[in-house]
């Protein structure tokens, strides 16, 4: 049988006080590292009421007089996680049990043991509260963790990034299956990225489209790094998955804001420059010809030099017509957008130019069935539509009989409109970057061409949001690929 001395030192050892306690008395007495412990106090009164009323947190001392009366009184087993005040003021956690007989012998001693779990107890704490802040956290950032066994081929998702997905919390996603969550188009940037980090343990940060269980489309940003085991091998991913949907879509949008305000700022600046140009040389040749007047001798001379004014008249009158038609493009932008189809708008512009076909004897080919009405400003349709076929028609190869094929189709969920021919072409290595400026033309054969028909039909597409390239080939042909 230990002595109280062996008892003291063994469990002093492993920072454990006790008390002993006699059943029938109800005596008390505390081990020398008790007392130490809480600070060797000199103790007038009851001493299990000192201990209630001075050592014991007041959060507890309902329940522990509770728990130890039935130990006295039954002999119950007494586990209580306590705060006791120290020696030297502070609170500790320490965990309060009776030790138990190994056998179930009449018995007139307990002892009580007292185990000093405070580092347990804030280590606990710290693990809670540094798990409430990352949940709150991951909610509040819609980010969600993720692991991918690469060796055994599973998948495991936290609750954030399911909810992110909008699937079950109880959902097991298919390692075979992966690639369903991603837009297709997103398909091999995400089959290379983790290919590279479980195979030679490269990290990756990603921006994708991935699709929920909802079929719903959105943006997230997927990070990843490799997990190695004791011989530097790659055996899993980890990572984090975050809904970034609205941060991105407002980021696209205000890239394309400041695409379209840096291409108004092109043509603001080259329409001023071409403003500036014209009527300074309209208003020259009138200021030459009113010195000219204040000159002339005869009336016969003077006579002549009105019939001049009256040509820089008409002039002057063309010019600002064409700049107004350029000026419009802008102001038709207050009108709303609405469903149209091509074939009316089609028709509309074959009607207005019925003598220049027949003329050419033009044939215009349209096939509309994969895209057959978009939701757009109707004169900016058939302006567009008018301005590529004339242009298509005057431009044609001589002695060949131009033909003229519209097509509308949708690509990766964007709608085109094509417009090709098989007439003159354009060298677009001496032309290509000034295909869209103002008064330009690239052949000489057309007394008609103004050039200005492809500025305004450039103006009207990226107006709306769109965007127009083209593609020729001299004696070939040539094609306009608008954007929507």
């Amino acid at each position: 049988m230990l002595s109280d001395l062996q008892l003291n030192s063994i469990l002093q050892d492993f920072d454990i006080a006790y008390w002993k306690i006699n059943l029938f008395s109800k005596e008390i007495s505390w081990s020398d590292h008790f007392s130490n412990l809480v600070g060797d106090p000199e103790i007038e009164e009851d001493r299990f009421e000192f201990f209630i009323n001075h050592i014991l947190h007041p959060d507890y001392r309902y329940d522990f007089r509770i728990h130890f009366e039935k130990l006295i009184a039954d002999d119950e087993t007494f586990k209580f996680e306590i705060k006791l005040k120290l020696g030297n003021g502070k609170y500790r956690w320490f965990e309060c049990k009776n030790l138990k007989s190994k056998d179930n012998s009449f018995r007139e001693t307990a002892v009580l043991l007292f185990v000093n779990i405070h580092q347990t107890k804030r280590d606990q704490y710290t693990i809670e509260e540094n798990f409430f802040y990352y949940r709150e956290t991951a909610e509040m950032t819609s980010t969600g963790g993720w692991y991918v066994d690469t060796i055994n081929k599973n998948i495991y998702w936290d609750d954030v990034t399911k909810k992110i997905l909008d699937c079950p919390r109880d959902f097991q996603p298919a390692y075979e299956k992966r690639e369903s969550f991603y837009a297709e188009e997103h398909h091999n940037r995400m089959k290379s990225a983790f290919d590279k980090c479980e195979n030679f343990g490269i990290p990756f940060k990603l921006e994708l489209k991935m699709i929920s269980f909802q079929n719903r489309e959105y943006w997230v940003r997927l990070t990843g790094k490799p997990v190695y085991d004791d011989d530097q091998q790659v055996i899993g991913i980890r990572g984090v998955l975050q809904n970034i949907d609205e941060n991105k879509n407002n980021e696209l949008n205000l890239q394309n804001s400041l695409d379209i305000i840096a291409s108004q700022n092109s043509r603001l600046f080259n329409f001023a420059h071409i403003v500036s140009h014209h009527l300074r040389s309209h208003s020259s040749n009138l200021s030459l010809i009113v010195e000219l007047l204040r000159e002339a001798k005869t009336d016969r001379d003077k006579l002549d030099l009105l019939a001049n004014v009256d040509d820089v008249a008409g002039n002057l009158d063309s010019a600002i017509s064409r700049l107004n038609n350029i000026v419009s493009v802008q102001s038709s932008l207050k009108k709303e957008r609405v469903k149209i189809k091509f074939e009316e708008a089609l028709e509309i512009v074959l009607a207005s130019i019925s003598s220049l076909i027949n003329r050419e004897n033009a044939k215009i080919v349209a096939e509309f069935q994969d895209l057959k009405e978009i939701s757009y400003i109707p004169e900016y349709l058939e302006s567009i539509l008018l301005n590529l076929i004339t242009n298509a028609i005057r431009y044609k190869q001589p002695g060949r009989k131009p033909v003229i094929f519209i097509q509308t189709y949708v690509e990766n969920e964007k709608e085109f409109l094509e417009i090709s021919d098989n007439g003159m072409g354009i060298d677009l290595d001496e032309y290509g970057d000034k295909m869209f400026g103002m008064y330009r033309t690239f052949h000489h054969t057309s007394q008609e061409a103004k050039g200005i028909g492809l500025f305004i039909t450039k103006n009207q597409v990226e107006a709306l949001g769109g965007a127009i390239s083209v593609s020729s080939t001299l004696d070939i042909g040539t094609t306009f690929k608008i954007k929507f």
